[in-house]
Order: C-alpha cells, then structure tokens, then sequence
C-alpha cells in the first residue's frame, strides 16, 4: 500500500523527500499496509521524539498561508491555523490522528487516491469538501530548480499540490523529521532520497542516521558560512556525544531556504559525512584517553575548555562572519579546511601532510612577524603540543 503510493507521486524534490521521511515513521512501527488503528498508533508514537521539535522557533504563517488554513481548518478540524509553520505542522499531525481514530478518514482510499490536472497535483481524497494547499515553506521551494547554474521556474501553478488530512500529516511528520535548525531566517531541512528502498527496515537510517544528525544541527546550531564549517559542526556534536550515524545514511540532501519578500530561495548539497565522523570520533576519543593519564590536551578560552580542533573551527567561523582587516588572512579557516579536504580524502598521507603543514604555519605565526589574532596564537600553542599532534595524526 505505502510503497506503491510513493511509486504513483508525480513529482520529485523536497515535497517527495518530506512525504517519504514521513512514511517512514508508519513503515517502522506498522509495516507496509497498516490499518487505521495501526496507522494513527505510528504517528502518535513519531510525536514521542518530533513533539519538542514542534515547539522550536519557526517562521510565523504568511498571510496567504494563514487565509487559506483558517478556512479549511475550520471545515476540517473546527479550528483555526496556529501562528507559526512548526505548530501548524503538530496541529496537522494530532487532529489527522482524532480522525483516524474515529474512522473518518480511511488510510488505504486516501493513498491510492493520487490525480493530477492542469491546477495540480491532488493527494489523497477532499475531507468535508477542502483539500489544503502545501505551505509555503515546503511550497515555494518547489518552484525552483537549479539547471546549468541558473535558478529558473519550474511551471508555476502545476507544481502546487494539494492535500488531504492524511497526505497532509505525512509531509508535517516529514518536515519535523528533517528540520535541522532556523537559524537567521534560514530553513535547514535533511532528507534520505530514495528512503523507500529500506522499507521496512528503516528505523537504524531514520532513528540512527537521520533524527541523530537533524538534533546535532539543532543543538550545534550550525549554520552555512561555509560547507566545510558546516560539516564540522554537525560531527563535532555528533562526537561529543558519542553518537555513531550508519555509514548507509549516506549519502544526505541538506536543503537550505532563505525566506524573501517573493520567494524562497532553495541551495540543496549532498553530505557524506563518514570520513569526518570517524576521524573526530577518534579524535576526541584519543584526547579523554589523555585526560584519564592526567594530560589536558584542552584550551582554556574566556568561554571555557575546548578542544584545539574546536577552537580553530570557531576562529574560522569568526574569521568569515567578521572578515578580516589590514593585511591579515583568514588563517584559521585555511587551516581548519586544508585539514577538512584532507580527512574527506580518507588517505592517510594527505591527513599527514595537511597536519605537518599546519604545524609548520603555525610554528612561522608564533615565532615570526606573521599577523595573528592573540586568540589564534593562543590555540596554536596547545593545538602543536607535542601530545596533541599524535592525536591528530
């Protein structure tokens, strides 16, 4: 029942990726052709870990959005649209599961029931009359796709699709799965294209893989200055707390938007992360073994003890978010992305050579002229500890 819903979706990209990762909270708990009992028992057992998502800062619901929403929510639901995406999405999820539970909406009809015409596509059946619009956030989105490096229109009112209750709580179930942080306007969203093909055995990527990098971009707050920084924040929290993502996770679409006056404006990168997990696994495991013979290979800033490696990534990130004046470079972020693109090689004679390297730099800033932030200066002289460069290498 559900693999063939997805087969029949006539569209692909983020809508497709957010619907199937909400697929896979049904599949996980209640197998392939659930009942409706069964069916609103896995969306209510989603909310166990998607709940406090729900309550994280969110845009607030456009005027369009919000017109629409109270209408049709009204006739659904006997409510109006709450104030922002995220309580839009939990509402959605929490009176689909009221109506299954008391039979109103059948989940078989629902997703054999998918049309298309010249207004759009239309999934499932309209429930008291009304099919919803997609949000904004997921919606706008979908009218763009990069080709040959320019941001060009997809087909305007085709690419609108419309939902019933139950397709409707899918993609809210999707969106909460995949939301790795709002940060400064910004929507990160990550996805498993292609998630079906481990149905039913999907709970390792899902609850493993997917909700253990979307919490460490939560938690990390990690934002796109620059990919390499990106990546090392999320694994750095990854490391921090011990947690391993399944290497079949990979490869993973991190979707970017930018909220505008007319439109969002979609950046889309593949992450594969095991290289850097590995490493820094290690990494900080090879520094707590120190720390238990009574070495503290740990730099103490104003803010607290850090590990070298961390410390460097945050000069890097300050390095591109302030820029830098007079003649100085941005020297952290050099170093922190030559090590990046060494580590991603996985061959060890680059990490090597990346290190050395950095070791020598930092030598010439430390006893020479060179121009360095006393901030700087200060880690590179725990960062080359003798000690420390065995952990790196």
């Amino acid at each position: 029942m559900i693999l063939e819903a997805i087969a029949r979706l006539p569209f692909e990209g983020l809508s497709k990726e957010l619907i199937t990762l909400g697929f896979s909270w049904i599949v996980m708990d209640a197998g392939l052709s659930p009942n409706p009992n069964d069916f609103a028992d896995a969306i209510e057992n989603s909310m166990d870990t998607l709940k406090k998502r729900a309550m994280m800062n969110s845009s607030r619901i456009g005027k369009n959005d919000r017109n629409s929403y109270d209408r049709v929510f009204s006739k659904w639901f006997g409510v109006k649209a709450p104030d922002t995406y995220m309580e839009l999405f939990e509402l959605v999820i929490n009176e689909t599961i009221k109506l299954l539970r008391s039979g109103k909406i059948d989940p078989a009809k629902s997703l054999q029931s998918i049309t298309r015409n010249k207004n759009g596509t239309y999934l499932g059946q309209a429930y008291n009359g009304e099919y919803a619009i997609t949000p904004a956030v997921i919606k706008q989105p979908e009218y763009y796709e990069f080709q040959s490096e320019f941001l060009k229109p997809t087909a305007g009112q085709k690419a609108q699709i419309y939902l019933d209750p139950l397709w409707f709580s899918l993609l809210s179930m999707g969106f909460l799965t995949a939301f790795a942080g709002y940060i400064r306007k910004r929507y990160y969203l990550m996805t498993k294209p292609g998630i079906e093909v481990y149905f039913p055995d999907v709970e390792e990527i899902l609850i493993d893989g997917i909700i253990a990098l979307t919490d460490a971009g939560i938690s990390s707050r990690a934002r796109l200055d620059a990919e390499e920084l990106y990546e090392l924040r999320i694994v750095m929290k990854l490391a921090e707390e011990g947690r391993k993502v399944p290497e079949m996770t990979y490869p993973i679409a991190l979707h970017i938007s930018l909220e505008g006056q007319v439109y969002t404006e979609l950046k889309t990168l593949q992450l594969d992360l095991k290289e850097l997990s590995n490493y820094l696994a290690t990494y900080v495991k090879k520094i707590e073994n120190y720390r238990v013979m009574g070495v503290d290979l740990k730099v103490k800033l104003k803010e607290g003890e850090k590990y070298p490696l961390w410390a460097l990534v945050d000069i890097a990130e300050k390095e591109l978010n302030k820029g830098v004046s007079g003649d100085r470079e941005l020297l952290a972020y050099i170093f922190v992305k030559d090590l990046y693109r060494a580590v991603n090689s996985g061959r060890k004679e680059l990490i090597e050579d990346s290190i050395f390297r950095l070791f020598r730099q930092g030598r010439g800033l430390l006893e020479g002229e060179g121009r360095a932030s006393g901030e700087l200066r200060k880690v590179l002289r725990v960062f080359m500890q003798e000690d420390h460069l065995e952990v790196l290498i």
